[in-house]
């Protein structure tokens, strides 16, 4: 028995006597004998799953007195139901070391900018204790609140010199989008920036490689949870290694029963070696992961671990298997990478909304078919508007960040229960039958958004925005009976929320093609429309739909730049180059 496995086995046996002391454990080992119980025999020990820990309480898995807790976490999963998590002096103390082990090497010369959510979330708190330990100056600029909105983090970092960001991918992503509205480039803006921590979502290798493109950096890699800490890093090399002093991290098939073959994916089986508060015994945490033997270039050995995603966003397709690290990797296969995208399951395939600021450099056609190809399934594309899966114009507000979805299934089982926002599914399913033309049915749907939610200027807008499509393929009496539904649904929609950039394009489009008689104004319109451009909506559509106003107003030399900016997004825009095309021939409309 070599000497690292000795004492391996040591601080597992030692575990198994603390671990007894918290209720569920004093339990759930009742019938073992785990005096006599070796590492090599760790498998004949119970699994913990994640319904143990909610079915146990905050205080079920508390291994200490409550004089030695030092801090309290919890996370929540699909059920609403916390998971916790109880750390004591020494724990965050391990915790910080952890996340200090990755390939950033923090030094006391570091500004290390924490971007995590701070509110019962873990990383944030340990990424502070890691940079405390290494003699950093910590700035905590949460995500999820308005105190720290995007644009002032970038102001931050900006004057501030910071040299670290750490933070959820997606936040990193988002960031660099604002930098870009805001006329910046994450690239080149901030000289101090040398190094990207992030963790708290899946990130594959190509999503890695697109954030360091944005940002012009290295960017390292966490892995772990609330209920664990982190248990691997990655290195300078972008190897994820396994924290194998503090963890034992087994790989196991489905039912947990038998261990996968090596290099196969399985389930991840978590033991916290070194947790005092609350440890963990083969916690099976639902996470799809491989762990491989690897000599590394940095000089460490032990395991290499890869992340596929969890199970409650594994999608099956007859034979295939599609995980999350799969959707992932395709979607940051294309060419402009989106900024932002969701994928929803269908019965026979995967249906893809994505959202960039280049889109017109996208064909639908080879969108599909790159996104058929790499998955094996079939694919439908649907290009979002500004609004539906980003919306620009809270970016550079002092809005909220929120929790991202990034795949929805028909259905997510969770114990037996169906959780989904019902809300936002019927929003979803509307804005695909307007992307289908299919207007009767997307009214029809957002009516039922109205009606689940009459305070959600979201759906108001996008009713909306129905109304308007029906009012344009409807003949003149058709228009004349839906017009005063358009403008009740733009007006609750702005008395919720008079910012709203999508519901003030609506209106912007409304008074644009609705008669001087009927209330169209076109000055107005224009206004409307530059609102919507000041707060991010940068499309071909509303920079043409500008220039109209202008020509309609008079302005045939501003209309003229207007549609030229539509042209440069959109080089084959229909009603940029008839207006163009009438301007230059000195035709009024």
């Amino acid at each position: 028995m070599s000497e690292t496995h000795m004492e391996r086995d040591r601080r597992f046996r030692d575990l198994l006597q603390r671990i007894s002391k918290s209720p569920l454990y004093k339990e759930k080992l009742a019938g073992y004998d785990i005096v006599n119980t070796r590492l090599d025999q760790m498998q004949s020990l119970p699994l913990t799953s994640k319904e143990d820990l909610r079915k146990s309480g905050a205080f079920g898995h508390l291994a200490v007195d409550m004089k030695e807790v030092a801090q309290y976490h919890e996370s929540f999963g699909t059920t609403g139901e916390p998971s916790a998590s109880w750390f004591t002096k020494e724990d965050l103390e391990t915790g910080g070391r952890q996340m200090r082990d990755c390939g950033v090497r923090l030094t006391p010369n570091d500004v290390v900018l924490i971007r995590f959510p701070y509110a019962m979330s873990l990383p944030a708190f340990l990424m502070q204790h890691a940079s405390r330990q290494a003699g950093s100056a910590t700035v905590p600029a949460s995500s999820r609140t308005p105190v720290t909105p995007y644009p002032r983090v970038l102001e931050l970092l900006k004057r501030l010199g910071v040299s670290v960001i750490a933070g959820l991918p997606r936040e990193m992503e988002l960031l660099a989008e604002t930098a870009r509205l805001l006329g910046s480039d994450a690239k080149t803006d901030f000289p101090a920036l040398r190094a990207i921590c992030a963790a708290g979502e899946l990130m594959s290798e190509p999503r890695r490689n697109h954030i360091e493109k944005l940002w012009g950096v290295p960017v390292f890699n966490l892995y772990g949870s609330t209920e664990t800490g982190n248990i691997a890093a990655m290195c300078e090399h972008g190897v994820m290694h396994v924290m194998e002093r503090d963890y034992l991290v087994e790989v196991l098939n489905e039912d947990g029963s038998m261990p996968a073959s090596q290099g196969e994916r399985g389930f991840a089986s978590v033991t916290t070696l070194s947790h005092q508060a609350s440890p963990l015994l083969r916690y099976f945490n639902e996470d799809i992961i491989t762990v491989e033997p690897c000599q590394c270039k940095c000089g460490r050995s032990g395991g290499s671990l890869v992340h596929f995603g969890r199970r409650k966003e594994r999608i099956p397709f007859g034979g295939l298997v599609l995980d999350s690290k799969d959707i992932q990797d395709a979607v940051y296969s294309l060419s402009p990478v989106p900024d932002a995208w969701k994928a929803l399951e269908q019965e026979n395939g995967l249906h893809f909304i994505l959202d960039s600021h280049r889109s017109s450099e996208w064909s639908e056609k080879n969108v599909r078919a790159l996104l058929t190809k790499r998955l094996g399934v079939p694919v439908t594309v649907e290009f979002a508007d500004d609004g539906v899966l980003l919306g620009r114009g809270e970016l550079v507000r002092n809005t909220p960040s929120k929790k991202p979805v990034y795949i929805q299934r028909l259905e997510l089982r969770v114990s037996g229960a169906v959780s989904v926002d019902p809300l936002r599914d019927l929003l979803d399913q509307g804005r695909r039958k307007l992307a289908g033309r299919d207007f009767h049915e997307a009214r029809a749907l957002f009516e039922k958004a109205v009606a689940l939610d009459a305070n959600s200027a979201d759906a108001h807008a996008w009713l909306a925005a129905a109304y308007g499509r029906l009012i344009e393929a409807g003949i003149m009496l058709e228009k004349m009976r839906l017009l005063p539904f358009l403008e009740n649904e733009i007006m609750a929609a702005l008395e919720i929320d008079s910012t709203h950039p999508f519901a003030r394009r609506i209106n912007g489009a409304r008074l644009l093609n609705t008669p001087d008689t009927l209330g169209g104004d076109p000055a107005k319109a224009a206004k409307e429309f530059q609102y919507c451009i000041e707060k991010g909506m940068d499309e071909a559509d509303i920079w043409a739909s500008l220039g109209e106003c202008l020509i309609q107003m008079g302005e045939p030399e501003k209309a003229k730049d207007a549609l030229k900016e539509a042209l440069a997004r959109e080089p084959e825009h229909e009603q940029a180059k008839h207006l163009t095309e009438q301007l230059a021939g000195g035709r009024k409309m």
